[in-house]
This record gives C-alpha cells, sequence and structure tokens, in this order.
C-alpha cells in the first residue's frame, strides 16, 4: 500500500510539470505529396482547410500538412513554453501511428510522434510575439486518425526536477528487496519528500516553497552511500531505424529526418547528452532530402554530442549476403563515414540480423574494425549462449572481440534483450542481472531509445539519466558517453588479460527466424543474380580499360553497387517486409539490370557489327562450359578458327535456346565468337535417355512413375547413392504456420503435415544429345503446377535440375529431399569466403535446434573418398538429418505480406557424384555453375582474349577484380577455398610495375617480388588476401 500511495502522490505531481495555457490553437490542412514539400513550406496556410472537431484524416502511405499561425499570449509571457501535438498516438511500432515532422518559424524543430510530443517554443516568452507552426503527418497504415490540435503548454522546471529525484529513486527500490536496508531509506525519504509538498491550488509562491522542502530531502537519497564498489553502465542515446520492414524507404527517409531532429533537439536542451548513429545510407539520404538537418548532424558530430559509428554502409543480413558484397558493405560505409565526418569506425555494429556468419572475423581484422556487438543472439528459442563479451574465431582463424548487449527487465524470466530500451532502472538494473559473466567484467554498455519512427531518446529519458549519474543506492552507477570510448576500455582490458575471457568457434547461429533463407524467393534470386553480375562487369570495365583503353565506368559501378546494398538490408533480403518495399525492390533491381546491360553492350561495342560476339571468363583459370545463347535457327560458333555446330537447349519456362560446348576459355578474358546459321550438332555424344531414364559413360539415373529419383548409379565405382528402397529428388509441402513470425520462422514442428508433390502430369524427352540429354518432368500440386527440366551432359557426373514453379499456396513450405546411400555424421556448406561442417545428427540441444541453416552456393554430405554435392543458383535454406539432404525451395508466408512467393519462380539445383568433396573441387565448380558462360553481342579483340590475371594453384579463386578506390591500380581479391594450406602462382597484367597485399578497405601495402611477371603467394585456410597492382593504367 505504501508504494501505492508514494505512485499516487507522484502522478498528482507529475501532473504539474506541464500547465496548459491555451487548449486548441486554431489549424488549417492540406493534404500533400513529399514531391511537393518544397512548395507546401512556401504557400500561405490561409488558403487550407480549417480543422474541426470533426475532422477525418490519414490514408495508406499519405501526408497531410496542418498549420497555425498565433500570436504568444500574456498569460506565456517570461515562461518556459511548448508546443503540444495531440493526435491519435497509440505508439504501435512506428507503422499505425501519424508521424510527424514540425517546423517552427519556418525552421525544423524536432520530429513529434506518440514519445514526442512536447515541441520546446520558448525558455522565456515573450507575450504578443508571433509563432508559424507547420507540422507534415505522415501515415503508413489504413488507420483513420480523428482530430488533430496543438496547444501550448508552460514548463516548470523546479516541478519536473523534483518528480524525478524522487520517482527515479523510488523505482530503484521496489526492485530492490523487502529486506534490503537501501530499498528502506529510498522509500522513507521519498514519503517524507512528499510529506512536504503543498498541493492546496491558488498560492503559487507556497506550493514552490514546498518544493524547495522536498527537494531537500530528496538530496538525502543521493548523498546516502552505497555497499561496496558499484557496476557501471555506459548509456548512450540510439534510434535503430529499419531501412524498410513495414514501411517502404521512401517512408523511412521521413522517419530519419524525424528522429534525427529530435535528437538534434534534445542535445540543444541536454548539453551533456549523448547519441550514437551508424548506417551511411540513411545519413547520406538525411543530406539529401533535408540538407539543413544534415548540417546540424555534422555541428553536433564536430562538438562532440553526435557519435558517429558501425562500419557498414547499412546494417545488412549476415546470412545471405556474399562475401564479396560485405567487403563492399564495409568499404562504402567506412569511406562514407571518413568522408562526410572524418570518422575512421572501430565498431561492426549488427544488433538486429538473424545470425552471424563464421566469416565475418576475417573481414573485420582486415578492415581494422576491432569490436564486433550485438544482442540478437539473446532471441535463440533453444539454448542461452554462455557468455556475453568473448573473443570470436572464424574459420580462418581470426579473432576479434564480441560484445553481447544485456539490457532486459529486471523482472524479465527469459533470456531476450533488447536495444531499444526506456532507459529507467528496470533496465539499467537488469542489464546487469542479466550478465553472466559479472566477476569478470563490471563496466557494461547499453544503448536507449525508441526505434523505428518512434523518435529515439526522450526528455524522460534523459531526466532519468541525470538521477542515475548522480548514484542511487541499490542501482548500478550509470555513465552517459559515448559508444567509443566504453568497447576501447574493454578491448584495452581483454588485450590484457586475454585469457580471462572465452573463446567462440564458429558462426554464431540464431536458433530464431530460420524462415529468412528462404522467404519471398525471388528477392534471394535478384540478390545472387546481382552480385555475380557485378562480378563479371567489374572484370569487364578492367579489361576495357587495361587492354582497350576505355575509360573505366567507376561511377556507373558504383551506383550499381549502392542498389544491391540497399536491398541487402536485413528485412528486405530476408523477405520480412511488406508488399510494397519488394515492388520496390522489382523496380530497383528492373533498373540495375537494364543499367548493367547497357554498360556490358557499351564495354563489349555491342553496335561492332551483326554476327560479331564476345565470350566472358571472369574466373581466374580457364574454364569449359556450356554456352547457351538465344537463336531460332541451329547455329554453328566459330572460336579460334573452330567450328561448333548447337544443340536446342529445353528450358524449364518454355523457353529453347541454342547450346554450344566451349573448352579452355582463357582465364579472365573475352574472346571473339562470331556465329552464323547452321545444321544441329549430331550424335548422341554416347547418352541415352528415355522418359525414365538417363546415362551416360559417368552416372546412371532412373525414374519412377512419380517422375523421383530412383537411382542415380556412380559407373566409376560401381555404386548407388540413393538410400535403397527410397526417392530422391522428392518435393514435398509442409505445412507451414509458425506460431509467431510468419515470414521470419519456421518451427521446429512443420514436419507435422507433409505432403509429396507427386500428381505427374507428363514426363517426355526433350533433348537426346549430343551435348545433353534432358527429361521434362511436370506435376500438379493443389493451384500450383511445377516443370522441371532434368538434364545430363555427356561427360559428366553432375544431374541438373531446372525448375520453373507456378505457386499459388500459402503457408507452405517446399522442400526437395534427398537420401542418400552415405555414411557421413555431418554436412559441409559454403559460407561467405568459405565453408563450415555442421552436425547432421540431433545428439544436443545444440544440435537439435540446428534443423534449418544456411548455404551458398553448395552443400555436400559425404565420405572421405565419396558423395554428393548439391549446388544451386539462388537457394540459401537447407537441412540435413543423417544422409538425407533437403534444399528449401519456398516458403509462401501471409504476413508481413499475403502475397509472398505467389506466382512464377525460377531456380536450378544439380546434383554432382564425386570421389571427395576437394578432390573433386565443388567449391570452383559451383562457382561456375554460378557463372554461366554468356554470350554478348559486340567484338572481341585479341587484346582481350588473353588472361589478364591468372591464377595457377588448386583451391584458390579469384573473387573480384576492380579498379582500386583511389583509381592508381587495380584491385585483385583471391581467397583459398578448400581450408588447406595453398599456394598460387599468380600472373598478373602485362606492365604491371608494382604488387603488393593490401587490406579490405585497401590500405596498410605490403609489397610483393614480381618475377617473370607473376607473384608467388601462401595462404592459409580460408584466408582473404587482396592484391593491389599498379599497371601504369589511371582511372
Amino acid at each position: 500500500m505504501r508504494f501505492k500511495k508514494l505512485d499516487h502522490l507522484l502522478r498528482r505531481l507529475r501532473a504539474h510539470i506541464f500547465t496548459e495555457i491555451v487548449a486548441d490553437l486554431p489549424l488549417r490542412f492540406r493534404r500533400g505529396l513529399p514531391e511537393q514539400r518544397a512548395d507546401i513550406v512556401m504557400e500561405d496556410p490561409q488558403d487550407w482547410e480549417a480543422v474541426g472537431p470533426d475532422l477525418v484524416w490519414g490514408e495508406p502511405e499519405s501526408y497531410f500538412w496542418f498549420a497555425t499561425r498565433f500570436a504568444m499570449p500574456e498569460a506565456a509571457n517570461g515562461q518556459r513554453v511548448f508546443l503540444k501535438v495531440n493526435a491519435q498516438f497509440g505508439n504501435t511500432r512506428g507503422r499505425s501511428d501519424p508521424q510527424c515532422l514540425v517546423r517552427v518559424n519556418g525552421r525544423i524543430a524536432q520530429g513529434a510522434d506518440g514519445n514526442h510530443q512536447e515541441v520546446l517554443l520558448s525558455t522565456a516568452a515573450q507575450a504578443g510575439e508571433t509563432y508559424d507552426i507547420l507540422l507534415e503527418a505522415g501515415t503508413i497504415e489504413d488507420r483513420r486518425q480523428y482530430g488533430m490540435s496543438f496547444s501550448l503548454l508552460a514548463h516548470d522546471a523546479l516541478v519536473e526536477k523534483v518528480f524525478y529525484d524522487l520517482s527515479v529513486p523510488l523505482d530503484v527500490a521496489r526492485l530492490l528487496a523487502e529486506d534490503d536496508p537501501r530499498r528502506h531509506h529510498i522509500v522513507n525519504r521519498v514519503d517524507a519528500a512528499l510529506a512536504q509538498i503543498d498541493f492546496r491550488p491558488g498560492d503559487a509562491a507556497r506550493f514552490a516553497a514546498s518544493l524547495e522542502r522536498a527537494q531537500a530531502i530528496a538530496e538525502e537519497i543521493y548523498a546516502a552511500r552505497d555497499f561496496g564498489d558499484k557496476p557501471v553502465i555506459t548509456v548512450t542515446g540510439h534510434t535503430h531505424i529499419d531501412v524498410a520492414w513495414l514501411w517502404r524507404v521512401r517512408e523511412t527517409r521521413q522517419k530519419m529526418a524525424r528522429s534525427m531532429s529530435t535528437a538534434l533537439a534534445l542535445m540543444e536542451q541536454y548539453p551533456d547528452y549523448r547519441f550514437m548513429y551508424n548506417q551511411g545510407v540513411l545519413l547520406d539520404y538525411l543530406a539529401q532530402d533535408y540538407p539543413e538537418i544534415f548540417e546540424r548532424v555534422q555541428k553536433q558530430v564536430e562538438a562532440g554530442k553526435f557519435e558517429i559509428e558501425g562500419a557498414l554502409w547499412l546494417e545488412p543480413d549476415a546470412n545471405i549476403t556474399s562475401g564479396e558484397s560485405f567487403a563492399r558493405h564495409i568499404l562504402h560505409g567506412v569511406a562514407y563515414h571518413e568522408e562526410t565526418f572524418g570518422v575512421t569506425p572501430r565498431v561492426f555494429w549488427l544488433p538486429d540480423t538473424f545470425g552471424y556468419s563464421a566469416a565475418l572475423p576475417q573481414m573485420m581484422k582486415l578492415a581494422d574494425v576491432d569490436m564486433f556487438v550485438t544482442h540478437k543472439m539473446s532471441w535463440n528459442d533453444t539454448n542461452r549462449m554462455p557468455n556475453e563479451t568473448f573473443h570470436w574465431q572464424g574459420i580462418d582463424g581470426s579473432t576479434v572481440a564480441a560484445y553481447f548487449m544485456t539490457t532486459q527487465p529486471y523482472t524479465a524470466t527469459g533470456f531476450g534483450t533488447t536495444y531499444n530500451a526506456d532507459i529507467k532502472p528496470t533496465f539499467v538494473m537488469g542489464t546487469w542481472k542479466r550478465h553472466a559473466q559479472q566477476s569478470l567484467n563490471n563496466e557494461l554498455f547499453m544503448v536507449y531509445g525508441h526505434g523505428d519512427g518512434g523518435g529515439g531518446p526522450t526528455r524522460e529519458m534523459l531526466e532519468n539519466i541525470r538521477r542515475m549519474e548522480k548514484g542511487i543506492p541499490g542501482c548500478p552507477a550509470v555513465r552517459h558517453e559515448h559508444m567509443r570510448p566504453y568497447f576501447e576500455r574493454l578491448l584495452k582490458r581483454m588485450a590484457e588479460r586475454p585469457g580471462d575471457y572465452p573463446t567462440w568457434v564458429g558462426e554464431l547461429y540464431l536458433e530464431y527466424h530460420r524462415g529468412t533463407l528462404t522467404s519471398v524467393a525471388k528477392n534471394k534470386r535478384n540478390n545472387r543474380l546481382a552480385e555475380q553480375t557485378l562480378r563479371e562487369l567489374e572484370v569487364l570495365a578492367v579489361l576495357a580499360q587495361e587492354r582497350l583503353g576505355l575509360p573505366y565506368p567507376g561511377a556507373q559501378l558504383h551506383a550499381l553497387w549502392r542498389i544491391v546494398l540497399l536491398n541487402q538490408f536485413h528485412d528486405i533480403l530476408p523477405g520480412t517486409s511488406i508488399g510494397g518495399v519488394f515492388d520496390d525492390s522489382d523496380r530497383d533491381y528492373e533498373q540495375f539490370f537494364e543499367i548493367a546491360e547497357q554498360l556490358r553492350g557499351e564495354l563489349t561495342g555491342a553496335r561492332a557489327g551483326k554476327g560479331r560476339f564476345g565470350v566472358l571468363n571472369a574466373l581466374g583459370r580457364p574454364r569449359d562450359g556450356l554456352l547457351e545463347f538465344d537463336a531460332e535457327q541451329p547455329s554453328c560458333l566459330t572460336i579460334d578458327g573452330r567450328s561448333i555446330a548447337s544443340q536446342v537447349i529445353h528450358r524449364a519456362d518454355g523457353r529453347t535456346r541454342q547450346g554450344v560446348l566451349v573448352k579452355d576459355l582463357p582465364a579472365t578474358s573475352v574472346i571473339s565468337v562470331e556465329r552464323a546459321t547452321g545444321d544441329h550438332a549430331s550424335g548422341n555424344g554416347g547418352l541415352d535417355v528415355s522418359a525414365h531414364h538417363l546415362e551416360n559413360g559417368m552416372i546412371a539415373a532412373r525414374f519412377d512413375d512419380k517422375g523421383h529419383l530412383v537411382s542415380l548409379f556412380d559407373k566409376r565405382r560401381g555404386r548407388e547413392t540413393i538410400k535403397p528402397g527410397q526417392a530422391a529428388n522428392r518435393l514435398q509441402a509442409y505445412r507451414d504456420m509458425p506460431v509467431e513470425y510468419d515470414a521470419w520462422d519456421i518451427d521446429d514442428s512443420f514436419e507435422d503435415q507433409v505432403w509429396e508433390i507427386d500428381d505427374l502430369v507428363s514426363a517426355e524427352v526433350v533433348e537426346t544429345g549430343p551435348h545433353r540429354a534432358a527429361i521434362r518432368f511436370e506435376w500438379r500440386y493443389e493451384q500450383s503446377r511445377i516443370v522441371q527440366i532434368v538434364a545430363l551432359g555427356a561427360d559428366s557426373d553432375q544431374l541438373d535440375f531446372d525448375n520453373c514453379v507456378d505457386w499459388h499456396e500459402h503457408d507452405t513450405l517446399v522442400k526437395v529431399a534427398f537420401p542418400l546411400d552415405v555414411l557421413a555424421q555431418e554436412s559441409t556448406a559454403e559460407i561467405q569466403y568459405g565453408h563450415v561442417r555442421r552436425p547432421s545428427h540431433a545428439n544436443t540441444s545444440w544440435d537439435q535446434a540446428r534443423f534449418e541453416t544456411v548455404m551458398h552456393r553448395w552443400v555436400d554430405v559425404s565420405e572421405p573418398d565419396f558423395g554428393v554435392a548439391f549446388v544451386n543458383d539462388c537457394k540459401y535454406g537447407y537441412d540435413v538429418r543423417g544422409s538425407t539432404v533437403r534444399l528449401t525451395l519456398l516458403k509462401s508466408p501471409v504476413y508481413p505480406w499475403p502475397e509472398a512467393d505467389q506466382g512464377e519462380h525460377h531456380f536450378r539445383y544439380a546434383a554432382i557424384v564425386h570421389h571427395g568433396l576437394l578432390a573433386s573441387d565443388i567449391p570452383a565448380r559451383a562457382e561456375a555453375y554460378n557463372l554461366p558462360l554468356r554470350l554478348m553481342a559486340g567484338q572481341g579483340s585479341e587484346a582481350a582474349s588473353c588472361p589478364l590475371l591468372e591464377l595457377d594453384g588448386q583451391g584458390v579463386t579469384l573473387e573480384a577484380l576492380k579498379r582500386s578506390e583511389d583509381g592508381a591500380g587495380l584491385i585483385a581479391r583471391i581467397w583459398e577455398t578448400h581450408g588447406h594450406s595453398s599456394t598460387v602462382s599468380v600472373r598478373l597484367p602485362d606492365g604491371t610495375r608494382q604488387a603488393e597485399i593490401v587490406n579490405l578497405l585497401e590500405r596498410d601495402p605490403r609489397p610483393l617480388t614480381i618475377e617473370d611477371g607473376k607473384v608467388q603467394l601462401a595462404l592459409t585456410p580460408f584466408q582473404i588476401l587482396t592484391l593491389k597492382l599498379e599497371t601504369g593504367v589511371r582511372a
């Protein structure tokens, strides 16, 4: 009862902080689009419609403007006056609320939302002074808003001070044990102070005098000595803003303006306020859209109040994003922060992504980024991570410091944490309570502030901090400071006592949100295609500059990379946003591929002449492959004087193309090709095919009457790969109705209901050789249709599956299963710049929770000298139990986008029967599978047909070849793919004057010795090496 009494009295006191001077200022409004902003702010609002008591407004993705002009009333003279925005703020995750930007006398003052309704107008108001208020309100959902009003409030600083001086310690006391003497000391002092306050109306001086007495008693709380050394919580203001999620990118640009203007307004009111922001992409949007806000940000960065940190361009997905894309996120992020703010980031800030690749430590190390920070691993649904401060070791052996934020309410019973905390005693005390290594680390870090359009920190939070900074018995000490100094201290402690901190080896697998590897498949396909397109374009651009003297298209490539990086944000690429986000993403990719095709034509001379073409090999080694191209008639290609006749190639989407088998294409080159009409290639190439059978000299495949693969026989070893009595390439549909997050999750109960997709409509032979043979299968499932072309090359151990799926089901997960007759206790899957091995059993709770995991271009299950690898061109999710491999193909959730994964899908995968994962160089084959040979219109040249750069050595690949960021040389990024120590000889471009090893930022050069136009390199397992080559050509 005592707490109830004190809480009640504090509520009564709080009501006196603001006194209403004017209840309802006259308002006018109009509707307007963001692109009309410049004109609207110059309009005379007197021509707008008057706001009445029955106003109904707000529509999906709409903007409304409200304006008033008034003279400060006499009652406000000399007072601290705030404008209060009264709207239907439900404080619902930055989506259903109106979100506002307020201009006062033409200057952007701050954002207004459910957490920030008061806008400071004057610290000492003058009666009669005129104010023009203009408020822009954005609405996202189809939620009607009823009414809008502005009121004027007088602020009483003394009431506010006494309120927080008492309420914050009381919040500490209620969390302390009942027998804790500190609890009783605080409660007694709060009770005594409140007993001094004279709430009787009518005498302001009497009320103020009673407040002075109460404040003197409150000071006794802060003067009391606490027991022993107190832990310290370093706190920094922040607002996490999803680049897209339940709103589109264009709305995020407005959220950024509102949130940053609010942070700036609070800095003016609270000189000790410290705030951090990280995402370069949104800061860049802010500079484009609101230069006046951006200039103020820059000034506060210079003043030391606004901290720029975080080494990434934005917060990308960390599972699906390729290694090279991650390198560009770092390169773009660091460069932007340095060029714009003069800050070199040292923290890898990635709090909200759905798991973390074991390749990240090496990339961080190579970018001089020291500290990895997140909180997301606390979202595990099964196992609690054992430590929060530790060394994180990646697949190559690189080690970085890692820190998990531990903020949660003091009374929380689970282990989930947050980085959007309200800085109240319960979260400060909970941060310390949740920390598992209290004996090792007595200083922790916490960010606070509302995210996703909630506007970040509030006045209340800053008042709370001031009280906790003074020191409250029973509460950890609070230090209001930037993030970097805290982590510099932590890094120093870890460097001084490295053995005291544990080491986590390998990936940080999030036991949650497993569906993000599959949802919205078209977006993942576009991402993979765009990444590979940029790889090819950069090689083409280097060839065109070095060999043909064309200018390097750095600006165009930079813009294309920005499109890809944007769409790798952690709610776009994972498929966990509303439909409008993917409409925008589709347009982005359409623009990307249109520009890329135009650029490719410019680089290859597309108008060089009819019948003249080039074939690019972007790999760092010679290659063979099936070259497909569009042609209505049989064609003959002439390459190096050799004529090769084509074969008709059938695709699952109904297209027919021509295909020729080409061999020994030089590394990093474009060879010249002539095409003419001719006869089809003759013969069957040793292939044997029927509607249920495919065979060449290496393997034989047999299908049953449902189209399932019942035998995949290795003729070289005389060994069957399919488990006896079972069928493979079985398409299976699972009920997919996650309990919580639909697009995000696959629950462990997904196997409760499964249906075989085995209604075979047709099976027919469509290709008979000589380059390859193929069977076309078609299945029906409910309202959907699946077409698959299964093909086998003439001299190949690889069975290809080309798929076109017309999908019209919801709440359904689709996998394809391959039960293998292989004894293996683990699977091996490619990740960024390497691969990882994962148990295929469920011995422990950690194994059981890993029932859906990530792959990039391949996954393998094998014995030391025999197995099957599966390569793909756009899939990322899979599971292996025992020796059954299941690739995850589609998910089709209904929230947050009801039409997710509806319509047509195109994807390829292949099964490779091999005699050793690395002996057969599966990584290289998966790489080539994802870079199919392309016939490009235009005329090659003799100069471009010679290798520009070539690798000679096993298990090393060329990931990127581009112009350096400073334009002074070429960058060649190579990495070791087998997980072994390897040596490689790198043949350099002719005329290379200097070769250096640099880091991911293309800095810290270490010279290499060039002999006979080559450099010899030794690489450790999974090592990334970036070479900078000076050839005499500059951008």
